[in-house]
């Protein structure tokens, strides 16, 4: 019983993780339709890397693959969402990763 409990709860908590990798510094939030999705074209701006985002699937379709990524970088205060990969999966599921971005000032 004790290990069925321990269990339900490390996949509760696991739901909780952020899917984001941080590895540049954060900004005050953005609304998410102030993130640019960067998805065939590169930036055309110099960059820093703020967080590499992955989504696991779950997502019906890229749009909204990537409204979810638009906010999670919103969050961490980018101004764009450059996708690197995308994949799309047997059972209509997206998944895919991108960085997280800041165009530097020229």
């Amino acid at each position: 019983m004790k290990i069925s409990i321990l269990m339900l709860c490390i996949v509760w908590l696991s739901g909780c993780a952020s899917p984001a990798l941080v590895v540049g510094q954060t900004a005050p939030a953005l609304d998410a339709e102030e993130v640019d999705i960067y998805y065939v074209d590169r930036p055309r701006c110099n960059f820093e890397t703020i967080a590499y985002l992955r989504s696991t699937g779950g997502y019906i379709s890229l749009a909204s693959m990537f409204r979810k990524m638009r906010s999670e970088a919103g969050k961490l205060g980018a101004s764009g969402v450059y996708v690197l990969e995308t994949r799309q999966l047997e059972t209509r599921e997206f998944l895919g990763t991108a960085k997280a971005i800041r165009c530097l000032p020229a």
